[in-house]
């Protein structure tokens, strides 16, 4: 079912820029700022994670078959998956609202995204807090952010990329990012609570959680140097 509410635009829009940072702005915590300091004791730890996607919906996989995925993991009905088209990269996603999903995160919204040429699976996110739950408590939305960053730092990832608790420009804190031994990465982040807030019940913070297949290799529409 195509998204087409009013009053699910603004999120839409939220999500296509979601889409955008993440899928072909990896880069954007690809940093050699010492300041990005990582948790060396991350590097030790065993087993090797293994971020092969999302429940049983695996990278790779075509939409007729991440749409069972979601009706395994979630029981939702193929009337209520909304098909998202991002406007620049011309990727398709399926996206999906999510009753705790964690005990402290209130609604969620997660999002397949499929590659423009390969037509399968290569990235999941994860959204919490502003603007999908407009209602929820931060201090939940941090708790999820410490839940899921703990649930992380239990497993193994490659020495290049790891980084744990850096603080970005833009005040937001980049939880957790890791690779696997394929290079597969996940991605951490909750966002800078506005400053100009005076209660925390104002603050819209916001959690987001990626799974991406090939963080240097987005599968998204790129013009070509010869094009213009």
């Amino acid at each position: 079912m195509t998204t087409n509410r009013f009053a699910a635009s603004a999120l839409k829009l939220f999500l296509i820029g979601v889409l955008a940072i993440f899928t072909s702005g990896a880069g954007l915590f690809a940093s050699e700022n010492d300041e990005l300091a990582t948790d060396k004791t991350i590097k030790n730890t065993k087993p090797w994670a293994n971020i092969d996607g999302f429940r049983s919906a695996k990278f790779g996989m075509k939409m007729e078959e991440v749409k069972q995925a979601i009706v395994k993991d979630f029981g939702i009905s193929d009337s209520k998956i909304d098909t998202i088209s991002h406007p620049t990269e011309q990727t398709q996603s399926l996206g999906v609202s999510i009753d705790q999903l964690l005990p402290t995160s209130g609604k969620s919204r997660v999002v397949y995204v499929f590659g423009y040429k390969s037509k399968r699976l290569m990235q999941v996110n994860i959204l919490m807090g502003h603007p999908v739950d407009t209602n929820i408590i931060p201090q939940k939305v941090v708790d999820s952010g410490n839940l899921l960053g703990n649930h992380f730092f239990k497993k193994r990832y490659q020495k290049d990329g790891l980084v744990a608790h850096a603080r970005l420009n833009d005040g937001s804190v980049l939880i957790f990012r890791g690779k696997d031994q394929k290079g597969r990465m996940a991605i951490l982040r909750l966002s800078n609570p506005q400053p100009n807030a005076k209660k925390d019940a104002d603050l819209k913070i916001s959690l987001t959680l990626s799974y991406i297949e090939k963080p240097e290799q987005p599968d998204a529409f790129q013009l070509k140097e010869s094009d213009f």
